[in-house]
């Protein structure tokens, strides 16, 4: 039965080794008391869980950024979400928040978060990303007069061809039309060609690509330039971005260089100008704590 749990599901750990993120621990806790005989599913090595940390320390910044201006208007829908906290770490309320991922991940994970929380504003849906079954049980849920936030780490980036892009966009460009609404998408090694020839890249790449069984990861390639222009065309949308959260130190030469692409819908200069102020602060933070 266990065999059946998404290998690309395991930020989490992550996170829990290399950070003090709440939550990690009682996650895997809660999984290893159901499934005692579960076995690691990362698909990071060492230093390429440095991009997986920054990644998720940095969206987790900007949801909580982004829940501290828009409040209990704020829907949030997170694709591929896995095991992450980021729900439980929510500094402020929000109005809802659904995590999309395949229906066997959705159903532990739903399992695991009825012991951790009793909020009522937490929504599972199991079904592929692509598929419109998956949006008809979303827009079931979403109030579409209030901004909605998409996001991902990793699922549409890594592992999505244009063609399934395409389609991605055309699913979710109609939950974007509010004010304020936007969508999120992380940077990706295929977008940094100049970082391909480091062993440690290497070295990372080919394992994701044996573990995930995907090989967009490595046969695809673009740039950062045309992948945000992919996405603001497809949606319609005006772009700003953020750098990444620094976390290994010997993993600074990458990370420095990746950014977290935000597709919005009309954000005010001020809002506009205080996440380029978050931009540049985190350049200043790090996070990274071996625990292992």
């Amino acid at each position: 039965m266990m065999n059946k749990i998404e290998k690309t599901a395991s930020t989490f750990l992550d996170v829990k080794d290399y950070t003090d993120t709440k939550y990690c621990d009682e996650i895997y806790v809660h999984l290893l008391k159901k499934y005692p005989s579960i076995k690691d599913p990362r698909i990071s090595t060492k230093n390429f869980s440095a991009l997986v940390v920054s990644r998720y320390q940095t969206m987790d910044c900007l949801i909580n950024f982004l829940s501290e201006q828009f409040g209990k208007d704020l829907q949030v829908i997170e694709l591929g979400a896995g095991f992450t906290p980021h729900f439980l770490n929510l500094k402020r309320e929000i109005g809802k928040y659904i995590e999309i991922d395949y229906k066997f991940n959705s159903e532990i994970k739903k399992e695991i978060m009825k012991k951790l929380t009793k909020k009522d504003n937490l929504f599972f849906i199991g079904g592929d990303i692509l598929s419109e079954n998956t949006w008809e049980e979303v827009n079931k849920i979403i109030d579409f007069n209030k901004p909605v936030m998409i996001f991902c780490e990793g699922v549409v980036s890594h592992y999505l061809n244009t063609e399934q892009k395409l389609k991605l966009s055309s699913l979710i460009k109609p939950l974007l039309s509010v004010k304020g609404s936007c969508c999120i998408i992380d940077d990706t090694l295929k977008n940094h060609l100049e970082l391909k020839s480091n062993p440690i890249i290497q070295e990372g790449m080919n394992r994701i690509s044996s573990i995930s069984g995907n090989n967009a990861y490595t046969v695809e390639s673009s740039s950062l330039e045309k992948e945000i222009n992919f996405w603001r065309d497809s949606l319609n949308l005006d772009e700003i971005s953020i750098n990444y959260i620094l976390s290994k130190p010997e993993m600074d030469f990458a990370i420095s260089l990746f950014r977290l692409i935000i597709l919005h819908n009309e954000f005010s200069k001020d809002l506009i100008r205080r996440i380029g102020n978050l931009s540049v602060d985190n350049l200043k933070k790090r996070v990274w704590i071996n625990r292992i």
